[in-house]
Formats: structure tokens, C-alpha cells, sequence
């Protein structure tokens, strides 16, 4: 067994889509960098992929003796389950994995604290398995401060909670000029671009920003949609996505719709365009991958103020950000507006934008993960 390997169980990773299964990727990266060796169980989908060492064509009830065996395989010493609600095919397998594998440590990563749907009128049991979840684990991340404060209620995880961001899934831009960048992907040089990057969920507001963009005169921006469709593990969006397609197609202002990019051609990307514009409708969170990547890029970001500002330390509004209210097209389109008209004031925002990103850098991400594993592995070797 090696006490350098860590064996992570994710419902995605890539090439799979989706932003918990990029994090695992760069983490494993980063871990490897610093001498550990990262081994990941994750779904059929990613077979082949640089770290898997096993994968599920199912998830089910067999997951604990699936992690049993890839952790012998492996020489793992260490599990940590990467955990999203929708994620695992929604099966409660996951929640009582900490009960089913004693023989190891078993440290959980929360990515959302969303009840996962079991069937209907299921109440307090769906919060219930969450819970279950987090007490069974030799120790429980949260990736943002409304996350870890939510967590901190419960007593009985008190010593074993611990606060560590995400990183940008996305290299830094290449350096190339923003207008050639802009060309060879079909974005306009001679109009504004506001671009939207990621998932076209509900929850991100994309239909709102819509609304602002045509209620500005003429020439309208261009909306440029980076990214797009779904999640590989996304089942609850479909409905919202088949609506959104249409609004798209009959929206009062230029769409384009670039869809997935490589990494680095994203990063140039959200670096050439005018804003990034993220309207979240509950608010912008640092567990938001595709805000800390428009950020780390250098973009001028508009997006939505959380119910707390200091959930978004160490961003402040106006200085590496600008902030509206969430679901509110008027305060969304006159951000825009003062932006767009104002270049200087884009270009502050991109400079503080680039210094902030620093307090997401994935070396230092690693090196608490790093601190956080040699402490458990410490109390275990001690017992």
C-alpha cells in the first residue's frame, strides 16, 4: 500500500462534461505534481482517461465492494468521494458509503448541498442522507464560505470541517490578440461581444440576460455562449434547456452559440471578449467553477451579488467584480451599459480580476488537500 495514494470516486470526470469532473482532473494534477499518486473510480464514460483506474458501468449498491477492490488495485490508502447531488445517477449508494468501507478513510468534498430526489413526499429523509453522509467521513470540504456555514450547524462534524476553493478549469489565455481570437472563433470585432461560459442550467440566469440585452438600443450586443448544453450527469435541466433553445432562436439581439471549446481556445476566449456576464439567479458563489475561471482569465465579470458579499472573500464589487442584484434584467442591463461604455473601467476589473485569481492557484489547493491526508493518515497510524 502506498501512503501517498489517494483514490478519488467521482460520478464524472473527463472527457465527460462537467465542471466536479474537471476539478477532480486538475486536483489530481496538481496532487501529482507534489509527489502523490491519484487514482480515480469514476463512470464507464471516462475509461481510458490519465488516473482512472476504475469505473462503473452502473451505479448501485455494489459501489462500496467496486471502491473496496480499486483501492486494493491501487495501493490506496486514502478515499475521497467527490460528491454533487445529481451526480452517481442520484443512487443512495453514495450516502452510506462511509459505513460500507471502514477499512479505509474516507473524506468527502461537497460540491452543493442540494437534498438529492429519492421519490415523492420522501421530506426530511432526502436532507437526511446528506447528513448521513457527512458524519460518516474522516473529514468534510466545502469549496465556499455559505457551504462551510451551512455544514458548521451540525455539531457533530465540529474538528473535522475544513474550507478549501476550487480553481479555474481553464489554462491561462495564450497571449494571443483579442482580435484575432475573436475572428478565427466568429465573434464580431466591430460590435460588442458579452459572453456567457458554461452549463445552459436554470439556475444560471441565461434567460434574464437575454431580457437585458434586448431592452438596450440598437446595436445590440452580441450574446456569445461559450460552452452550453449540459452537464453528462444532468437529468433536471432538460426541460429548461428544450425552452431556452427556442427563446434563443427568437431573441431580439445577435446569438453565438460556439458550444464546446478545447481549453486553451476557452481561455482565449473569455479573455478577448468584451464582459463575461454570469447572472446567476441565487446569487454568484466561489463554488461557481466558471466564475473563478473567467476571473483567473483576465475577463471583465459581471454577475450577481450572493446574500452575503463576504461569501465572496476575498472579491470585492467594483475592485474584481461588478455585482447586481440577482434576477433583476434592469440592474443587469445598466451594468452593461456603464461597462461597455466605460474601457477603462473594464480594464481595472481584468488587471484586479488576474491578482485576485492568485488565492485559487491549484498548487496551493493541493498542498491543503496534501496537509489535510497526512493529518488523517497520522490520527489512523495512531489508533
Amino acid at each position: 500500500m502506498s501512503e501517498r495514494c489517494v483514490l478519488f470516486i467521482t460520478g464524472e470526470y473527463p472527457p465527460m462534461r462537467g465542471g466536479v469532473g474537471d476539478y477532480t482532473a486538475r486536483l489530481a494534477e496538481a496532487l501529482a505534481r507534489q509527489g502523490w499518486e491519484p487514482a480515480v473510480l469514476t463512470s464507464q464514460r471516462a475509461a481510458g482517461s490519465r488516473y482512472v483506474a476504475a469505473t462503473v458501468e452502473r451505479w448501485g449498491w455494489d459501489l462500496a465492494s467496486r471502491v473496496r477492490q480499486a483501492a486494493r488495485d491501487t495501493g490506496a490508502l486514502l478515499l475521497h468521494l467527490q460528491y454533487q447531488t445529481g451526480a452517481f445517477a442520484l443512487h443512495p449508494a453514495v450516502n452510506v458509503l462511509p459505513y460500507r468501507v471502514r477499512e479505509r478513510p474516507l473524506l468527502i468534498t461537497f460540491h452543493d448541498l442540494r437534498a438529492p430526489y429519492l421519490f415523492p413526499k420522501a421530506g426530511p429523509l432526502r436532507s437526511a442522507l446528506n447528513q448521513l453522509l457527512a458524519r460518516g467521513s474522516a473529514a468534510v470540504i466545502a469549496t465556499n464560505p455559505e457551504d462551510y456555514a451551512a455544514l458548521e450547524r451540525d455539531p457533530r462534524l465540529r474538528g473535522r470541517l475544513h474550507l478549501i476553493p476550487i480553481g479555474s478549469n481553464l489554462p491561462e489565455p495564450s497571449g494571443a490578440d483579442p482580435a484575432v481570437t475573436r475572428r478565427r472563433l466568429g465573434v464580431p470585432v466591430d460590435r460588442a461581444a458579452v459572453g456567457f461560459f458554461g452549463f445552459l442550467t436554470r439556475d444560471k440566469g441565461i434567460d434574464l440576460l437575454l431580457v437585458a440585452l434586448e431592452a438596450m438600443p440598437e446595436p445590440r450586443p452580441a450574446l456569445v455562449l461559450a460552452g452550453g448544453g449540459l452537464a453528462d450527469t444532468d437529468q433536471a435541466n432538460a426541460g429548461y434547456l428544450s425552452w431556452l433553445d427556442s427563446r434563443l432562436v427568437e431573441a431580439a439581439v445577435p446569438v453565438i452559440r460556439i458550444g464546446y471549446l478545447p481549453p486553451q481556445d476557452a481561455a482565449d476566449l473569455l479573455c478577448a471578449l468584451d464582459l463575461v456576464v454570469l447572472p446567476f439567479r441565487a446569487g454568484a458563489s466561489l463554488r461557481h467553477g466558471t466564475l473563478i475561471a473567467a476571473l483567473a482569465c483576465g475577463a471583465a465579470v459581471v454577475t450577481t451579488k450572493p446574500a452575503r458579499l463576504e461569501w465572496l472573500h476575498p472579491l470585492r464589487d467594483r475592485e474584481h467584480l461588478w455585482l447586481v442584484p440577482p434576477g433583476d434584467p434592469e440592474a443587469l442591463r445598466s451594468a452593461i451599459a456603464t461597462l461597455l461604455a466605460d474601457r477603462a473601467a473594464r480594464e481595472r476589473l481584468r488587471r484586479a480580476a488576474r491578482l485576485a485569481s492568485g488565492a485559487f492557484d491549484w498548487d496551493e489547493i493541493a498542498r491543503r488537500h496534501i496537509e489535510l491526508y497526512e493529518a488523517i493518515l497520522g490520527r489512523r497510524a495512531r489508533v
